[in-house]
């Protein structure tokens, strides 16, 4: 009943998630849901939780009795007889063949806490499984983030690219009049035509990588997304401060720790004493009266008690094993801080890089249109050529593409920061 409600709910709510993206802009929040309800490994938690339940099922059954049947027919060769004979008393001669069946039964009384420590373990190794889905979960993440801003960029530069050509086309068509009317030459209006086709080359190569991108996208969010579909781009104020601690892959290895701690907890169950009860019933020939040569029936009871009180130090041995495998743990921990920091410090740099990249981008892009506007006035004139006048454009145009790229590049630094601590969910 609980995985039907379950299923019920994440139904509904895939449902209402793409309703809302046919309703809204799609957000980065809402592809990484959809994303982790369409990624195959996320159903492997349940599979992960449902074998710990049956794997703790047969650990409790250590305290169910066990039952078997067993048989047996023999022959031999000899058979037991006294040495001596007593007057007037007859001996009777054993048979050499005999027949047994039984009906056995064993009950656990106490394990030394073996099946307890068992159940720990089994729960640290289910921990391990499904903190190993949250990381590839975290990977897909990345990846989400991967293939949405650089669909961004894309559709910044399709933009950009527009804005230029329909400057351009406004140029073309002053020149044209001009052309028409033996004021300019048919070569200046030619210089604009081979531009506008070049751009169009530009703008086709954007909008197949942009249908690709979009397939991708949909792909790993399950969501139906067309090269149309707009996205709304996230935008990032503060950065966190510094953690090495938060990322899934960490948690993971301290988590491996915790298992081994529990398997270290076990080594000492080996020297830990055995109690446990049996009874049987039986039937054959010779029954508990070895003398006789009758098919009889029998019962017994019973307990019984075991202690291993040396070992040659082989559990302190094992305890010592596990505790060398924590400590190549540990120092995958610290080599995986250390990598964080590393990277951290970088993302710091990237981010401060870009801030400074787009104050100048801003003062470029004011002088590039002071300049493109007066190239503009010129060419409608007839001072400077077309191709004069395409140079000072074209600038304006790589100046807004750079500047509009550090923008983007610089939220998509400040994600990848927030990425990389390990603070996406």
């Amino acid at each position: 009943m609980k995985i039907l409600v379950q299923g019920f709910i994440g139904l509904v709510f895939l449902l209402n998630t793409v309703t809302a993206q046919q309703a809204s802009r799609l957000t980065l929040d809402s592809c990484y849901r959809s994303a982790i309800v369409n990624n195959p490994l996320s159903r492997q938690q349940a599979l992960y939780n449902e074998s710990r339940q049956l794997q703790e099922s047969i650990l409790d059954n250590n305290y169910l009795p066990l039952v078997s049947i067993g048989g047996q027919a023999s022959v031999q060769t000899d058979v037991t007889s006294l040495p001596i004979s007593i007057p007037n008393v007859v001996i009777p001669s054993l048979d050499k063949d005999s027949y047994k069946l039984s009906l056995d039964v064993n009950q656990l009384i106490w394990d030394g806490g073996f099946t307890k420590k068992q159940k720990e373990l089994e729960n640290a190794g289910l921990m391990i499984n499904l903190q190993s889905v949250d990381v590839e979960n975290y990977h897909l993440r990345e990846t989400i983030n991967q293939v949405f801003f650089s669909i961004l960029l894309i559709i910044e530069n399709e933009n950009l690219l527009k804005i230029s050509m329909s400057e351009i086309q406004s140029r073309l068509s002053n020149i044209r009049s001009g052309v028409a009317n033996g004021t300019m030459l048919q070569s200046n209006a030619d210089v604009l035509d081979a531009e506008i086709i070049r751009t169009e080359q530009l703008l086709t190569n954007l909008r197949y990588s942009r249908i690709s991108a979009f397939y991708r996208l949909s792909e790993l969010t399950g969501l139906s997304l067309t090269p149309a579909t707009e996205l709304d781009q996230p935008a990032f104020d503060s950065l966190p401060a510094l953690n090495t601690r938060l990322r899934p892959e960490f948690v993971l290895l301290e988590l491996q720790q915790e298992k081994l701690t529990a398997q270290q907890n076990m080594t000492g169950l080996k020297l830990m004493p055995r109690i446990s009860a049996f009874g049987n019933i039986g039937y054959g020939k010779p029954g508990l009266n070895m003398l006789s040569n009758q098919f009889d029936g029998w019962a017994m009871a019973g307990a019984r008690f075991s202690w291993t009180i040396w070992n040659w130090n082989t559990h302190k041995k094992e305890y010592k094993l596990i505790g060398i495998q924590k400590d190549v743990i540990e120092t995958q921990k610290e080599n995986f801080e250390r990598n964080q920091r590393i990277l951290l410090d970088n993302l710091s740099q990237e981010i401060l890089k870009v801030e400074n990249l787009i104050a100048a981008d801003n003062r470029i892009v004011k002088l590039r249109e002071s300049i493109a506007r007066s190239a503009a006035a010129q060419v409608d004139q007839g001072i400077i050529t077309s191709s004069d006048y395409l140079t000072e454009q074209n600038e304006l145009t790589h100046a807004r593409i750079n500047l509009s790229l550090h923008k983007i590049q610089l939220h998509y630094a400040k994600l990848n920061y927030i990425t990389t601590i390990g603070l996406l969910k």
